[in-house]
């Protein structure tokens, strides 16, 4: 056969272009596998890291927003670390309440002559703990966030009532 290819031969062609098929699958499915891991894994990474910030800046908002008025305290209620913020409106006092409750950083807004009910808050984000001090005018909040990293924010107070240090009722 002159110029042709025998049996054998164009066997072997077929038998190649099918390992090559093959090898094309394999490493393709072995490269999206590769891929979604990594990207899981920066998910991940990113969103431990957001919940910290998001913990971290909503403690420090929340102080800045509120100080003006001067009605920061710091106390225990029903054995729990809680941050106070009293506020009057119609010249009714209310209280806005930030602590740790069943691994979520909780926020309760009501009536200060209303009991502590930890449950009848807002959990804002996971949180591990949450515990304040006043320093002077420095105001320090340790925090762990859902997983147990730990974070710190320090505010430096403009304004602090002189209860602060008291455990709020």
């Amino acid at each position: 056969m002159a110029g042709g290819y025998t049996r054998s031969e164009h066997s072997m062609q077929g038998a190649f272009i099918f390992v090559l098929l093959g090898m094309f699958a394999v490493m393709s499915t072995l490269m999206v596998l590769l891929c979604a891991q990594m990207y899981r894994a920066t998910v991940d990474n990113s969103q431990l890291n957001s919940q910290e910030r998001l913990l971290s800046a909503y403690v420090r908002s929340m102080v800045r927003a509120q100080e003006s008025g001067g009605a920061i305290e710091i106390g225990e209620e029903n054995g729990i670390p809680v941050l106070c913020f009293k506020e009057v409106y119609d010249d009714e006092v209310y209280v806005t309440r930030l602590y740790e409750h069943d691994g979520s950083l909780y926020e309760l807004f009501n009536d200060a002559a209303q009991e502590f009910n930890p449950d009848a808050g807002t959990a804002i984000c996971s949180a591990g703990s949450f515990r304040a001090s006043l320093d002077g005018q420095l105001l320090t909040v340790n925090m762990t966030d859902g997983s147990g990293k730990p974070c710190e924010v320090r505010v430096a107070m403009h304004c602090v009532n002189q209860a602060a240090e008291e455990p709020a009722a």
